[in-house]
């Protein structure tokens, strides 16, 4: 199997060990250690010595993007699969993806996203332009669904990458997994990155994954929290990639998430106001 798997790990074993056991055999596997402590990592490297993957150890954070780029340089095959640690492959799922890839005008493949519950959680959505912008802060993309920011896989301008498969080579062309951000807004980078090489996402039903969404931010962050830097992440990304077009498409959208955290309330909402706000005055 021509295809390398980089599991990015921090602080947790159990997950990491029920991951990696359930990659396909045939797989170079590289797990990055993401700075955890001391008998985690010992657990992760006995694991990793049991089950044939590579260890590799940062002593700091270093985030999702430069830890992903660590294990991405230390793969030998011509795919790779970008994974975090706590998601569960089924069976067929990496044959599945990278058959994608077999098509030259293809350059990353996503899977079936399903929660631990078996719901499906695929999520995909639309670039923010200045047409969905204004539609947000006006109230039109109640009426009108092509002009919301979530859409249909099938119909994604990018998706939610907690496994995406990826040739080596459109890898090494986009410079890598992007590192403007520590955490959250990568997947949107790396799939606005493959559509300017003028290659398609492709999304893959049949391959299918269980993820347990925000595993590590859990640990790290109370909800509200989360929401205030995933959309501080959405903005800051939306508004750099797309120049003065996505400098009014992210005020237009700041505007309407405003507009609903005064009327509606609730600490959810006040919190991706804070967000917007944000990613709208980030460097």
């Amino acid at each position: 199997m021509d295809v390398s798997i980089v599991v990015l790990t921090w602080e947790d074993f159990e997950r990491t060990n029920a991951c990696v056991r359930s990659l396909p055999s045939a797989a170079e596997v590289v797990v990055v250690d993401n700075g955890s402590a001391a008998d985690i990592s010992s657990a992760l490297q006995a694991m990793c010595d049991e089950t044939g993957a590579r260890y590799l150890r940062s002593e700091v954070n270093l985030g999702y993007a430069k830890g992903m780029n660590l294990g991405v340089r230390h793969t030998t095959r011509s795919r790779v699969v970008l994974s975090n640690n706590d998601i569960v492959v089924r069976t067929g799922a990496v044959e599945e993806l990278s058959a994608r890839l077999d098509d030259p005008t293809v350059g990353a493949a996503f899977p079936t996203v399903l929660d631990v519950n078996g719901a499906d959680q695929t999520a995909a959505g639309r670039f923010l332009t200045v047409p969905a912008g204004l539609a947000h802060a006006t109230g039109l993309s109640l009426v009108l669904p092509r002009l919301r920011i979530v859409s249909p896989p099938e119909q994604g301008d990018w998706f939610s990458g907690p496994f995406v498969a990826i040739r080596r080579e459109t890898l090494d062309a986009i410079g890598g997994v992007d590192e403007s951000s520590f955490f959250y807004s990568e997947d949107l980078r790396l799939c606005w990155a493959v559509r300017r090489l003028g290659l398609r996402l492709a999304y893959v039903p049949a391959a299918v994954v269980t993820h347990e969404d925000d595993a590590s931010a859990k640990r790290r962050w109370p909800p509200e929290e989360i929401s205030r830097r995933q959309t501080r992440e959405f903005i800051r990304a939306s508004r750099e990639l797309a120049g003065w077009r996505g400098r009014i498409a992210c005020s237009a959208y700041t505007l309407g998430v405003l507009l609903r955290a005064g009327v509606g309330g609730g600490a959810t909402r006040r919190a991706v106001a804070r967000g917007a706000i944000e990613g709208l005055r980030a460097r």
